[in-house]
């Protein structure tokens, strides 16, 4: 069974590697990583400033002590460029066959700036470039960061830089945001100015909350907050958007990040078309080792579906991906309840009568359908807690395409 998979012409050994931000701080880190079995790193994201994090800049919310949502107000790299430079060097020896991507951010007007930490990047031997356009914090009050990614001018002639200089030769691959109207809009102008790929997406401009007992924002510095990056499991359906529309339109190759927290959300951007995923909250959360386990579901997918390579499953799920317009009018399904795992909770009673077709009775304390009224909305089926509950097809599919 091979897990590798081809990107831009790179082999990497798995389809995990790490996104650009706290667990690739430094070279050690890295090398850690490395040993720890990911395929590869972004450094963090390097800038001629210096940079001066916040205190208590994380903070997170939960369900049932599970933390589905993780904000934060880190900056970019503590570390001089001069500094990464030697540590890549360092890392390419050690790790040939990792892959090793240098992350830059310069200003929007500076074309030097990106060039220097483009070449800087290159000379001391990084596999690919990713362009920050998305950081949504701190720097788009400066007009960069995300303030790049929301601005097709911008984009463009950054990109353009870098594409136009005849020094450089390694894939550029800008990282762009989320928040804008139309990522794929932004995703083609980087297309026609060369861009080799495109990486999607960033942390998603948010407010985390408010502690109720002491009235003070999530993160408080000082009594204040600001809007943070948003990350964690809550992000994946966002980013699984962004992927799937950027695989269709630019077209280019895509790498996936955004709330993979495990193998199985992994292998879901793969199936929409993302040949490789970086990874970041989640090795915040639970360390390098994760890891392993993300390999090992992997493994159990394709063993589970006979595939012998990653290849193998690359964008079957895009295929399942229409426009609205294009959706079946006719598809119709209903519930149909097991009463012996129905253990009388009234969830789906309780949700039918006050957000649905008042559908469902309770008989002895067990939910029964009301078929009459039904319409197969699948709220039921939704808040079932023991999975008494499955929807059926009552028609006929029609052949597609």
């Amino acid at each position: 069974m091979d897990i590798s998979i081809d990107y831009l012409g790179k082999r990497f050994e798995n389809p995990f590697i790490l996104a650009s931000g706290p667990p690739t701080a430094d070279a050690k880190m890295i090398k850690r990583a490395f040993e720890a079995g990911w395929a590869g790193a972004v450094i963090k994201t390097l800038i001629r400033e210096p940079v001066k994090n916040l205190h208590n800049r994380f903070a997170v919310n939960k369900i049932n002590e599970t933390i589905y949502a993780f904000e934060n107000l880190e900056l970019l790299s503590e570390r001089t460029p001069e500094v990464w430079y030697q540590d890549i060097l360092t890392l390419k020896s050690s790790f040939p066959n990792k892959v090793i991507i240098g992350s830059i951010m310069g200003d929007a007007k500076n074309r030097d700036q990106w060039l220097e930490l483009a070449l800087g990047c290159q000379d001391a031997g990084v596999d690919f470039i990713e362009l920050n356009f998305s950081c949504p914090h701190g720097y788009p009050e400066k007009g960069n960061g995300s303030a790049i990614g929301q601005n097709a001018e911008f984009s463009a002639r950054i990109t353009k830089w870098l594409k136009s200089e005849k020094k450089i030769t390694v894939p550029i691959i800008p990282k762009l945001t989320a928040a804008v109207t139309d990522i794929c809009y932004i995703g083609e102008v980087v297309a026609k100015v060369e861009a080799d790929g495109i990486c999607a997406i960033n942390t998603f401009p948010s407010i985390m909350g408010f502690d109720l007992k002491t009235l003070e924002p999530k993160p408080a510095i000082g009594g204040y907050t600001t809007a943070g990056g948003y990350s964690g499991p809550g992000l994946k359906p966002i980013a699984l958007r962004c992927v799937s529309d950027l695989v269709e339109n630019p077209g280019l190759p895509v790498m996936a990040c955004g709330g993979v927290s495990s193998g199985s959300d992994a292998i879901e951007f793969i199936l929409i078309g993302a040949p490789i995923v970086q990874v970041c909250t989640a090795v915040m959360l639970k360390g390098y080792s994760i890891v392993l386990k993300m390999q090992n579901e992997l493994k159990e997918f394709m063993k589970w579906h006979k595939f012998s390579s990653v290849a193998d499953f690359l964008h079957l799920g895009g295929n399942h991906i229409r426009q609205f317009s294009e959706l079946d009018q006719s598809f119709s399904a209903k519930p149909k309840i097991d009463t012996e795992k129905c253990n009388g909770c009234k969830n789906c009673f309780i949700s039918c009568h006050d957000a649905g077709y008042m559908a469902l009775e309770m008989r002895d304390n067990l939910a029964f359908v009301d078929y009459d009224k039904c319409r197969g909305c699948s709220l039921c089926y939704q808040v079932c807690s023991t999975g008494a509950i499955r929807m059926v097809e009552t028609y006929q599919r029609s052949v597609t395409k």
